[in-house]
């Protein structure tokens, strides 16, 4: 990687921003927040719908009602339809069923107007971009419906549920996305808006130093939390729990093994072993 000594800032981040993927929480959420022909292709490649046109889009967190829970979207859109579109990165796919049901209900609770007809409902989509193949049926993706008990009846076709497979790769537009999402190296990817966007947060000066800004303030933050509950003094008697949280959630957002271990500031050989025990124990 390439760099203008006049703009570099924080070079231990380099190594890290070259490996980000767009399975890469702080990664993804850049790239797609400063590409609207990005987001426009994944919007039609994963719904399958070729002339889907976006409206707006964002990252954002929907709060709904007081007593509703926080709902945090990877990628939210609307289309210019009025359609609305959940699109999540999930690198560890702990409880998807469960989040999807949650996020389906939201978004159309959240779409429905005061005194709106419910006829009028537009469709609402939750989408997961799962990191591995969830159901290991090497499809490109699967969807689950709103059928009665046998199965014969469709309650619904408003509210649609897709995972979609990261680990399919064959020659078809889900092959090649899922590969780009995957790949380090913009130069190796097959679409050009996912290529130019990548290339500019990996390769240009400019784009490189916002990303290096961006994980100096990130690990502040992460290391601030490690204190707080007494990882990176040492303090971990009593306080398991906050620790293997705090693992997961770096591991979650596309970390390795040795980036979590210096953000936590414990030895990596402990973050070895827990990740290789919640290996075995799925």
């Amino acid at each position: 990687m390439k760099h203008d000594k006049s703009s570099e800032t924080n070079e231990e981040y380099y190594p890290m921003i070259e490996r980000f993927t767009l399975f890469s929480d702080f990664f993804m959420f850049e790239a797609f927040s400063r590409s609207e022909e990005a987001v426009e292709l994944v919007a039609r490649i994963v719904t399958g719908k070729k002339d889907l046109k976006v409206a707006r889009y964002g990252m954002e967190v929907k709060r709904g009602f007081p007593l509703f829970r926080h709902v945090r979207y990877d990628l939210f859109i609307e289309d210019t339809e009025n359609n609305i579109y959940d699109i999540e990165i999930e690198n560890e796919g702990r409880s998807l069923n469960e989040r999807a049901i949650v996020y389906s209900s939201t978004l159309i609770a959240q779409r429905m107007k005061t005194n709106e007809k419910f006829e009028s409902l537009k469709d609402t989509w939750v989408i997961f971009l799962t990191k591995k193949d969830m159901e290991k049926g090497y499809e490109p993706y699967y969807d689950y419906k709103w059928l009665d008990p046998k199965g014969q009846r469709l309650l619904s076709r408003k509210a649609a549920i897709r995972f979609v497979n990261g680990q399919y790769r064959n020659d078809d537009a889900f092959g090649k996305l899922m590969h780009d999402f995957h790949c380090t190296d913009p130069d190796q990817m097959y679409y050009d808006e996912l290529r130019e966007i990548v290339k500019y947060l990996k390769k240009d000066p400019e784009g490189v130093k916002i990303m290096c800004d961006i994980m100096n303030e990130a690990e502040r933050r992460w290391k601030e939390q490690a204190r707080r509950e007494g990882l990176a003094e040492g303090r971990a008697e009593g306080r398991t729990e906050e620790r293997e949280n705090m693992m997961r959630k770096l591991h979650a957002k596309g970390m390795s093994f040795e980036e979590i271990a210096s953000i936590t500031e414990l030895p990596l050989s402990t973050i070895k072993t827990f990740f290789r025990k919640q290996s075995k124990a799925v």
